[in-house]
């Protein structure tokens, strides 16, 4: 096998959590549905299971394998490492309902990890300081600019022996996953060509728009004659952008909407994701044109279509390679999956209010 192939080995590997970092995404961008008429599913408030706490004590096993143990202190200070480096904040309520989940991910990459790293003591696999150093160059290569490797050791929380210590553990088991999973599964091209049939519809992009309107809000307990006079000022709105009126200054000013801040736009959205009404009127008016006063149950909007993007579909050609390289990442997770089994079958596994895995 040549050193190429091993790296790529590596990839799924990483995914299993050789790394020892949670993959669960804390924060998630959602679309707010009040700024978008009719946009996606309404915000529902999340809140913790009853019961279901967000911390536990510390010294409570979640699971043993081969007796190396796994605590929820440890697990939780992984965690909030994870959260303090998120991008974005998450707030108490959101982490204390993702809290069992991001447990169970843990306890499960926890177990991969060992399983591997004890099969590689056992094989007595052993990696030479050349391939160490090779290793450390690689990631400070890989790190974004202005940060070093003692930075982000740092960021990690993990001492410099800690680090070496992880990086040879995982390159002992990029070593022994190469010696059991075999790295030259290709996929051929009556498998491509399947795949390809079977997911057309997902390869291509869908027809989107990009607008911004200028919104006219109405209540529910508006009269008819109230709502009259709020179609007239919209309409009178429509009639100043089409004497050349600037049109986020006009939103910002007269917009009932929140997207008033960023000048009435609503970025990118495709069908399905506004109102019907609104969505008629977005993909049907021209590019750049003032479109007629749309009414909604929202109100009435004076919508400019900025941007129309018709849907693609890429042909078969176009995504062969891509198909190609996922399909046979996807044989070699299945073969280390596999391999994986093996290794539990041998393994004795304990968890909490659970009969013991042996074997």
């Amino acid at each position: 096998m040549t050193s190429n192939m091993g790296k790529d080995m590596m990839k799924p590997i990483m995914a299993l959590a050789l790394c020892g970092g949670l993959v669960l995404t804390l924060g998630g961008c959602k679309p707010r549905a009040e700024e978008r008429p009719g946009g996606g599913p309404a915000g529902t408030t999340e809140t913790p299971a009853p019961g279901k706490a967000a911390t536990m004590d510390p010294t409570t096993v979640l699971v043993e394998v081969d007796g190396v143990k796994l605590t929820a202190g440890e697990v939780d200070a992984q965690i909030q490492r994870m959260v303090a480096n998120n991008p974005e904040p998450v707030s108490p309520e959101r982490l204390a309902l993702l809290m069992p989940r991001l447990r169970q991910q843990a306890t499960e990459q926890f177990v991969v990890r060992t399983l591997l790293k004890n099969a590689a003591a056992r094989e007595n696999i052993a990696v030479s300081d050349e391939d160490v150093q090779a290793a450390i160059a690689d990631i400070r290569q890989r790190l974004p600019e202005q940060m070093t490797l003692e930075q982000a050791l740092e960021k990690e929380g993990l001492t410099e022996a800690q680090f070496r210590t992880n990086l040879i553990d995982e390159l002992k088991v990029k070593k022994l996953v190469e010696r059991h999973v075999s790295t030259n599964l290709v996929a051929s091209a009556e498998e491509i060509a399947a795949f390809y049939e079977e997911q057309k519809d997902r390869f291509g992009q869908p027809e989107s728009v990009e607008a911004r309107h200028i919104l006219v809000k109405v209540d529910e307990t508006d009269t008819d004659t109230v709502r009259a006079e709020k179609k007239a000022r919209a309409e009178d709105l429509r009639k100043q952008l089409l004497d050349g009126a600037d049109f986020a200054k006009l939103a910002r000013e007269q917009s009932d909407c929140p997207s008033k801040e960023r000048g009435g736009n609503l970025g990118v959205f495709g069908r399905g994701q506004m109102v019907k009404e609104f969505e008629e009127a977005a993909f049907s008016q021209p590019t750049n044109a003032i479109g007629p006063v749309v009414e909604t149950k929202f109100g009435y909007h004076i919508i400019q279509v900025t941007s129309h993007t018709p849907p693609t579909s890429p042909s078969l050609e176009e995504m062969q390679e891509r198909i190609g390289d996922y399909l046979k990442q996807r044989k070699q997770l299945e073969a280390l999956e596999t391999y994986l089994g093996e290794l539990r079958s041998k393994a004795k596994i304990v968890r909490p209010d659970q009969p013991a895995d042996t074997p």
